[in-house]
């Protein structure tokens, strides 16, 4: 694995991201969420000299950052191309629904079990935060909220097998909800969708609570499919 000092030069860009960790593994970590974010469009080619350059790293560490979002399923690696965003596939990404609903499913039925007032409170903060955004109108702010609300409850079922699992779904989740957010305009009562999920985590309602991230989530499933088979990416 390859290391290098912290290069010295001040230009502009992320040059000085690039610490004393493993330099692959901080790379790594920002292209996932360039890709995750849409920052380019499935089939985009990733242009090594290019990112060599933003980063102030050399091709070695990138080609491993690049290999690692290969096997994640992110980037495509063809010989004498290099590396390309993955297009949508409807398939794969149904399954990934379905296995992210149900491991939310588990997950809010043990914090509702466990009532953890601190997980609980931090749960209640971002759902009230959410509602905030929608009302104000930013997209940007509201899905990251989203995002952080659905991680905290299954932090808070204290499965750090369930949360890796998780956590590799999601960003193929996430990067499909961010591309069809580009085009559906942010509802002012997006945050009461949770309303039902986090009435039933309070009062303790395991089942409640696991039919409540079900119900939710297939909505959102049917929604995302339905758009990203209609944008053809």
């Amino acid at each position: 694995m390859s290391t290098m000092p912290a290069p010295q030069s001040t230009e502009p860009g992320r040059r000085k991201v690039i610490v004393k960790e493993l330099i692959h593994e901080q790379i790594l970590t920002h292209i996932r969420q360039d890709i995750i974010s849409n920052r380019w469009e499935p089939g985009h080619r990733l242009s090594e000299p290019d990112l060599c350059n933003e980063f102030g790293v050399s091709r070695t560490p990138m080609r491993e950052a690049l290999k690692i979002l290969e096997t994640e399923g992110l980037v495509i690696l063809r010989p004498h191309v290099g590396g390309i965003v993955t297009p949508f596939d409807p398939p794969d990404l149904a399954d990934k629904f379905e296995l992210l609903s149900g491991l939310e499913q588990l997950a809010a039925s043990k914090v509702a079990r466990l009532r953890d007032p601190a997980t609980l409170d931090g749960i209640m903060a971002l759902h009230l935060a959410m509602g905030v955004a929608a009302e104000a109108e930013d997209a940007r702010r509201y899905f990251d909220l989203n995002d952080q609300f659905h991680r905290a409850i299954i932090l808070g079922a204290g499965n750090a097998s369930l949360a890796q699992i998780h956590g590799r779904t999601m960003w193929h989740v996430h990067r499909a909800r961010h591309r069809v957010a580009e085009y559906e305009p942010l509802s002012k009562t997006a945050a009461s969708n949770h309303d039902a999920i986090v009435n039933s985590l309070m009062s303790g309602d395991q089942d409640g609570a696991a039919k409540a991230l079900r119900d939710h989530l297939d909505a959102v499933a049917r929604a995302v499919l339905i758009k990203i088979n209609t944008l053809g990416a």
